[in-house]
């Protein structure tokens, strides 16, 4: 509706503004209690930590560049669904060439967090799956794979107007030959981001499957891991409204792919507060005892202090369900 402050959106800039930094508190918690759970059980972090960590800074910088450009997106888009009067073209330039300024470098650091996530993933996998050959050959050949795949979706950002050089050229971007180019190129990347994305989730089944666990154990974990599926949603939805004018939704999408991409990387450590497992169990009393400091009674009969590290490292890859829990929730595994 015309007037309602939502340059026909269906969103006003200030909803807009609050659902992604709500999103984005709710994965700073997260990643706060993934570091500190890695903290406590263990007290030593991986790459899996690092790219999860790289993914949120990364996140907190693209939502805060989608803060500065918001009011600038909302006025372009209101001239254009007819809320605000045509400014002179000079201006009207000018506008168009400062969103494409921020629009490339949002776009950037969109992908460097999306794919960030997955390479957290990847780095938390390899710690299950070090010690097989057969499947550590997967594993190179899954991160080659999502390191091309980040590649092309960084070839459709600086290359959205075929030469980098014209990228801020807003008459050489605007030929129909670039409008053809861009129409393909958007699939491509969709393909390429979705294909990564299956990658993710897929390598994951047969590691589990094959593992020694109660087939509930395997579903609960493979469920944690899969729900990276529904940023698969949202990049659907992100690219079909790529051709029609609903740019501020379009937005909304990425980011919330990128929001609940992030949050979904912190989930998998958590998994032992819901697993019915003794392990899991252990590390719920050692987790509680060491954030009241105070002394729990593991079930073989001895007393541990906050103090006393009463883990010890499993050597190599071992087909039970507890290598995989350790990897997860911060277990070091030699």
């Amino acid at each position: 509706m015309a007037g309602d402050g939502t340059a026909g959106q269906g969103i006003t800039p200030e909803g807009f503004l609050a659902v992604i930094w709500t999103l984005a508190a709710l994965a700073t918690v997260l990643l706060g209690g993934r570091i500190l759970v890695r903290h406590v059980l263990h007290g030593s972090y991986h790459a899996d930590d690092a790219f999860a960590i790289l993914a949120w800074a990364l996140m907190i910088a693209t939502i805060a560049l989608a803060t500065a450009v918001n009011p600038l997106s909302y006025r372009l888009t209101s001239v254009l669904v007819g809320d605000a009067p045509m400014p002179p073209m000079e201006e009207w330039m000018d506008m168009n060439l400062e969103l494409r300024r921020y629009n490339v470098a949002g776009q950037s650091l969109f992908w460097a967090s999306i794919f960030a996530v997955k390479f957290s993933f990847m780095f938390l996998y390899r710690l299950v799956v070090q010690s097989v050959q057969q499947y550590r050959k997967v594993w190179y050949i899954a991160m080659l794979f999502i390191t091309i795949s980040l590649g092309v979706c960084l070839i459709g950002v600086y290359g959205q107007c075929i030469e980098a050089g014209n990228l801020f050229d807003l008459q050489a971007c605007s030929t129909p030959r670039v409008a053809d180019y861009s129409a393909k190129m958007i699939w491509v990347v969709f393909a390429f981001n979705v294909a990564s994305d299956l990658i993710v989730v897929l390598i994951l089944v047969p590691i589990i499957w094959n593992l020694n666990m109660q087939t509930k154990q395997k579903l609960a974990f493979l469920g944690v891991c899969s729900l990276a599926i529904i940023t698969i949603a949202f990049e659907v939805v992100r690219t079909v409204k790529l051709s029609q004018l609903n740019f501020n939704l379009t937005n909304l999408y990425s980011y919330l792919e990128l929001l609940v991409a992030v949050i979904i990387s912190t989930l998998p450590t958590f998994s032992f507060a819901i697993s019915n497992t003794e392990k899991s169990r252990e590390y719920r009393r050692l987790l509680w005892s060491r954030i009241t400091l105070a002394s729990y009674r593991s079930n073989n009969g001895s007393n541990h202090s906050v103090e006393l590290r009463d883990h010890t490292d499993n050597p190599g890859f071992k087909r039970t369900a507890s290598s995989v829990q350790d990897s997860a929730s911060g277990h070091n595994q030699a």
